[in-house]
């Protein structure tokens, strides 16, 4: 079974609205949505276009918005779970852009390590951010 088929509506529906969250917030927020926040906002706005028919799935959506909790998540993802197993070709699509994203992001941190090198008696840590090599000795 591929990877895609895997991801749960729970994931999609955190991915998609906690990141969207996220896009929205600080510069801090932002690098940890990494270079996927256009598609985190096509990914929330696919399922909102899906939900434009549900009042009820809408006022989810809504409440979530406005008071991100577990509780309001929850409610979405009920909501997309059912619209997944109804719309096999909209669940597929968004299962494609959830996967995207996480190998957006995925490349994104693993750009952000630390290394730490001995040379001697000397401790040497490398840390690359994405800003070039920062060198500091302990």
């Amino acid at each position: 079974m591929e990877p895609i088929t895997t991801l749960a509506a729970g994931a999609i529906a955190k991915l998609a609205f906690d990141e969207a969250v996220k896009a929205g917030a600080g510069e801090g927020a932002k690098q940890a949505v990494g270079g996927a926040i256009a598609l985190v906002k096509q990914l929330a706005g696919k399922i909102k276009d899906q939900f434009r028919g549900s009042e009820r799935a809408m006022v989810a959506i809504k409440e979530w918005e406005q008071q991100p909790t577990e509780v309001a998540l929850n409610k979405v993802t009920k909501y997309l779970d059912l619209e997944m197993d109804e719309d096999s070709a909209f669940a597929t699509e968004i299962r494609q852009m959830a996967q995207e994203i996480i190998n957006i992001q995925n490349q994104t941190n693993q750009g952000s390590r630390t290394y730490n090198q001995r040379a001697g008696r000397d401790i040497f840590n490398v840390d690359d951010a994405g800003t070039g090599n920062k060198f500091g000795g302990s």
